[in-house]
């Protein structure tokens, strides 16, 4: 399955959306942190979306090690491409600059993928700091009675 640029919009529009989702949700919990009754909810919310990112992550970080393996075999093979089989005979410079051609739709993917495993990254951080802020919160009401 050859990567073109339709599929790589698709990809990028798919983690796109998901970015939105997530972030749709983490501004719905930041909204219940403010409302004391709340609070059990939200803090359960919270650790539940942590809990699901970090999986994200996980599976992202498997698929990016696949997709490396799976580039460094195309780079491989690339080379051989085009030191033995090419019409014109290429020097190793201008094989690599090639190769570098040839890669670019996969570096670009490669590129997506890591962006949204460091947005989940983010995420997490957001979603700790929200703790903390339950924490304090409920830290200030028990101080109040």
């Amino acid at each position: 399955m050859a990567l073109t640029e339709e599929k790589l919009e698709k990809i990028e529009t798919l983690l796109s959306t998901e970015r939105n989702d997530w972030s749709k949700k983490i501004q719905g919990l930041v909204k219940d942190i403010s409302e004391p009754n709340k609070l059990a909810k939200a803090q359960t919310y919270m650790l539940s979306y942590r809990h699901m990112i970090v999986d994200k992550i996980m599976e992202l970080r498997i698929l990016l090690s696949k997709k490396k393996a799976n580039d460094s075999n195309f780079t491989k093979t690339r080379y051989q491409y085009y030191k033995t089989n090419h019409d014109v005979r290429l020097d190793h410079r201008e094989i690599m600059e090639y190769i570098k051609s040839d890669m670019s739709l996969r570096n670009r993917e490669t590129g997506l993928i890591e962006h949204q495993i460091e947005y989940y990254k983010q995420a997490i951080e957001t979603l700790d700091k929200m703790g903390f802020a339950i924490k304090n919160r409920v830290i200030l009401a028990t101080n109040d009675i």
